[in-house]
């Protein structure tokens, strides 16, 4: 009996071996001879820098408060840009929606076959212009300094925006026709909401037009990243939801000599401490999978580390573990908590009568604005704290879109041919985009812009010295134009 249990068991031991083992080697690097890639476009990487430096100087900032929009200055850089591309805008039909959103429509030669829409952002975060701010070079001075175009919006998004412009001008200026209809879509108030987008995306539903793809920013080509050293192009085929929650702690205010036992301050930090205690369910989603068999071909990789990646179904707990001893790996496992402001008190000697916090949630795939609501009421546990939901009231998760077919393999290929030898994996998107408003016409949404950005790039999004490399950013015309001449021609 037990000599049949031990045979049993070894065959066991036997079978899994054999089925890591040939997962492992399949995901091994295979030497293939590339085709020769298509010739791309030639063009001056400083006079394309020195429009990027341009547009950079109109301060087209969204803020919190819409009061302090400034509609000149919109008004300006849209003015700019016409007189800049004007090859661009004599070929297409221009429609401001929601005030300053421009929807630009270069009609194609076949009405039977769905457009295909080019999302880019017109507007940038506000950016500290003091003298010791922290910045290198002043945030919209646009200045081209050591082989960089630095300034607010460089890579979000006005990068991708006069990138986009910059090819397309060129393509219009060339005589062509696309067979198939192309939408560019320039939003104003992405950075708040995309009230724009979402404007353009109602336009479509209306006139019943369903686009066969929907491109954007969010993806790009990074290198010197923890998993992988040289450069992948990470197509985001979906993104994480986005949810702010607003907590009030209210208590009797008066003297700070004769504190009540429960003051507003005290209840507000015990509340956040809570939600900070009770994090989300962090685990590998279909996506991430992905992302990770992948990045398994890899050539960095030896063979230990590819076996893991490519057999998740037996280790994918250690790779868990693994990420979760990281910032921005444990980011990508789920719904993520941060707090970013507080309210209390105006004098040191007075009792508040009342204390806000501000929560933001990035939400995964497997959770949602209820559930989040319901997770963060459970952990606090408390009936005198008031949660209500920010406004602009949030975005749910988007679906997941097609992997290795599809557009997915359509735009795989433009990347393989603009930038050889580069390895290609699916991600999501942590951060909120325009694209997330066209999920109700189309399945098929990538957010990726083709640049080529360091590790030590992506806190300069949102963050002080954004900027952007001259040379990476003609590279980024050159693509860009690939991109949009092969989306006009297809079948």
């Amino acid at each position: 009996m037990m000599r049949n249990v031990f045979l049993l068991l070894t065959a066991g031991l036997l079978f899994l071996a054999a089925i890591v083992s040939y997962r492992t080697f399949a995901a091994a690097p295979v030497a293939v001879t590339l085709p020769t890639p298509p010739q791309l476009i030639k063009v001056n990487s400083a006079e394309l820098a020195t429009n990027l430096s341009q547009s950079i100087r109109f301060k087209t900032v969204s803020n919190q408060d819409p009061q302090l929009f400034d509609l000149n200055e919109f008004i300006a850089f849209q003015n700019w840009l016409q007189q800049t591309y004007p090859d661009f805008y004599a070929v297409v039909k221009t429609q401001m929606l929601a005030g300053s959103t421009q929807l630009n429509i270069w009609q194609g030669s076949d009405q039977s076959l769905s457009p295909v829409v080019f999302l880019a952002h017109q507007d940038v975060v506000p950016a500290d212009e003091t003298a010791n701010s922290g910045w290198i070079e002043p945030p919209f001075a646009g200045n081209i300094k050591d082989g960089f175009i630095w300034g607010r919006g460089a890579i979000d998004d006005k990068g991708s925006l006069i990138a986009m412009l910059e090819a397309a001008n060129r393509l219009a200026a060339s005589g062509y026709q696309p067979k198939r209809t192309l939408i560019f879509g320039f939003g104003h108030d992405e950075e708040v909401g995309g009230n724009g987008a979402k404007a353009i995306a109602a336009l479509l539903q209306s006139q019943g037009i369903r686009p066969w793809a929907v491109f954007d920013e969010g993806g790009a080509i990074t290198t010197n990243m923890p998993d992988i050293a040289g450069p992948v192009a990470r197509i985001g085929v979906a993104e994480k939801g986005y949810l702010t929650l607003i907590l009030t702690a209210r208590a009797t205010g008066g003297h700070s000599s004769t504190p009540p036992k429960t003051t507003a301050l005290g209840g507000i930090s015990r509340a956040i401490a809570a939600v900070e205690a009770n994090p989300f369910e962090k685990k590998l989603d279909p996506v991430l999978i992905a992302m990770l068999q992948a990045t398994a071909k890899s050539t960095e990789n030896g063979f230990v580390k590819r076996m893991i990646l490519s057999n998740l179904w037996l280790f994918g707990g250690l790779v868990e573990a693994q990420l979760l001893g990281s910032k921005s790996g444990s980011a990508i496992l789920g719904t993520t908590i941060a707090p970013t402001i507080l309210h209390a008190g105006t004098k040191e000697n007075i009792l508040p009568r009342e204390a806000i916090a501000y929560i933001n949630f990035r939400i995964a795939g497997r959770d949602s604005i209820e559930s989040v609501i319901s997770h963060i009421s459970k952990a606090i546990n408390n009936p005198d704290i008031e949660i209500t939901i920010s406004n602009p009231p949030g975005s749910e998760p988007t679906p997941i879109s097609q992997i290795g077919t599809g557009p997915y393999a359509w735009l795989s290929k433009v990347i393989t041919d603009g930038f050889p030898g580069t390895l290609i994996a699916p991600n999501t998107v942590p951060m909120a985009t325009d694209s997330r408003h066209f999920t109700k016409i189309t399945d098929d949404i990538y957010r990726f812009a083709p640049y080529t950005f360091d590790s030590s790039d992506l806190s300069r999004i949102h963050g002080l010295n954004e900027r952007i490399g001259v040379d990476d950013f003609a590279k980024g015309v050159q693509v860009y134009y690939l991109m949009l001449e092969r989306a006009g021609q297809i079948g």
